[in-house]
């Protein structure tokens, strides 16, 4: 929350107009949800493969760790900038914004990188101490992770392109 706090006046004023531009494309019906779902699709399914990936090699440990913190502190930004700009009416839209797709996806991004720091820690410690591990279990069951976490997303990007604007809009009406 402080970091919306220190950005510079530029900064604040784009952040601003994009929070304005989002507020005004949903009350006038203006959103394309295709392109919407598309972009929202792929940047969930590339950090999930990204995350899923990293975790396959222990190089990709900090990594790992490096975009979960930036996903939550995004979507912490988020709900500061749009409480900051809206005051007590913000509260109300962060709610919205975030309940239950962003929550859930960081739920899904957190076992996700849990399960992909422990299988890196496993693919570590054989390696360095010279021990031999049957990776075949470990790696379908990586690949249902994975298939878990793709499917959360898939359906954490529908509900955020489909039906989140739609609550937002009869909020944004009610509260006007």
């Amino acid at each position: 929350m402080l970091f919306v706090f220190i950005l510079k006046d530029s900064d604040y004023h784009n952040v601003t107009e994009s929070l304005n531009g989002f507020i005004n494309g949903v009350l006038n019906n203006e959103l394309n949800y295709g392109l919407s779902l598309k972009s929202n699709m792929i940047a969930n399914i590339i950090y999930v493969f990204v995350i899923w990936g990293l975790g396959i090699s222990f190089i990709g440990l900090p990594i790992i760790l490096f975009l979960y913190f930036i996903k939550v502190f995004s979507i912490g930004f988020t709900i500061s900038a749009i409480t900051l700009n809206y005051g007590l009416r913000g509260l109300v839209y962060s709610f919205i914004y975030i309940f239950p797709h962003n929550i859930l996806n960081v739920f899904i991004f957190g076992f996700l990188t849990i399960y992909s720091v422990i299988y890196s820690f496993r693919i570590s410690s054989s390696f360095f101490k010279k021990e031999s591990i049957d990776f075949k279990p470990i790696i379908n069951k990586h690949k249902y992770v994975l298939l878990i976490a793709l499917l959360g997303v898939i359906i954490t990007s529908l509900y955020s392109t489909y039906i989140m604007p739609y609550i937002l809009k009869g909020v944004l009406k009610f509260l006007k």
